[in-house]
C-alpha cells in the first residue's frame, strides 16, 4: 500500500505485516485509525478504514 505522509509528503509503502495489522484493527475496533510512520521524519499520518476499503483486495480483508 502505497501512502504519502501529512508531514513532508515523502511517499512510502506499507509491508504486508502492517496490512494485516491495519485489516485486524478495523475488523475489531469499527471507528479506530492505522497511525504509520514515516521513515523520513518519523510523524505519523492516520489512515482511516475508508482510506483502507478504497483498494477492492483491501477491501475483502476487511469482510473475511
Amino acid at each position: 500500500m502505497q501512502i504519502k505522509c501529512s508531514s513532508c509528503a515523502t511517499p512510502y509503502a506499507l509491508g504486508k505485516e502492517q496490512i494485516a495489522q491495519m485489516a485486524e484493527l478495523f475488523r475489531s475496533t469499527p471507528g479506530a485509525h492505522y497511525d504509520a510512520h514515516c521513515p523520513k521524519c518519523r510523524k505519523t499520518t492516520k489512515i482511516s478504514k475508508k482510506q483502507f476499503a478504497l483498494n477492492p483486495l483491501y477491501k475483502k480483508m476487511l469482510e473475511n
